[in-house]
C-alpha cells in the first residue's frame, strides 16, 4: 500500500488503529508529530473506544519505532506509549504542541555537561586537597561551595 496515495483527511475518514498506524508512519519529522497533537477528538474518542488491548500494544510499538527514527528520549517515548496501556488514547499525543527535539536533546546535552562538570570539579578538588592546597584556592578553582570542600575533606 502506498501512503503516498492517501492524505491526512483519507486516512482520519477511515478510522480505527489502521488508520492512526498509517498516519504515524509518515511522519519523517520531529515537526510532523505536532501534526498528531490536533487530530479531531471525536477521531480519537472512537479509536479510543475500539481499542482492542492486542491493537494498543501493536499502536505502542509503532509509535516506539517512529519516535526512536526522530531521537525523541526514552522516557518521553514511555509517557506516549502509557497513555495508550492506560486507555487516554485521547492524550497521548498532547504533548507534542510546541515540542521540539533539538530543544530536548540541548537540555539533555547541557544536563550532562553540568553533570560531568560537577563531577569534574570534585575530582579536581581531591587532587588539590591531597597536595594540601587551602580551602579559599580551591573554592576559586573549582566553583564548589564551602561546604562541599569540608565534605570532601572529611570524606578522605
Amino acid at each position: 500500500m502506498d501512503l503516498n496515495e492517501y492524505d491526512e483527511q483519507k486516512l482520519i475518514n477511515t478510522g480505527g488503529a489502521l488508520s492512526l498506524i498509517m498516519l504515524i508512519d509518515k511522519i519523517r519529522d520531529a515537526e510532523g508529530i505536532s501534526a498528531l497533537s490536533g487530530l479531531p477528538k471525536d477521531y480519537m474518542e472512537e479509536l479510543h473506544a475500539e481499542l482492542p488491548p492486542h491493537i494498543g500494544k501493536l499502536l505502542s510499538d509503532v509509535i516506539t519505532v517512529l519516535l526512536k527514527r526522530i531521537n525523541v528520549p526514552d522516557n518521553e517515548i514511555y509517557d506516549v506509549t502509557g497513555k495508550i496501556h492506560e486507555r487516554e488514547v485521547q492524550k497521548m499525543f498532547a504533548w507534542a504542541d510546541n515540542y521540539s527535539v533539538k530543544e530536548t536533546r540541548r537540555i539533555a546535552r547541557e544536563e550532562g555537561l553540568n553533570e560531568g562538570g560537577a563531577a569534574k570539579a570534585l575530582a579536581i578538588a581531591k587532587n588539590m586537597l591531597k597536595r594540601d592546597r587551602p580551602i579559599e584556592e580551591i573554592i576559586e578553582d573549582t566553583g564548589l561551595t564551602r561546604a562541599e570542600v569540608e565534605n570532601l575533606r572529611e570524606s578522605d
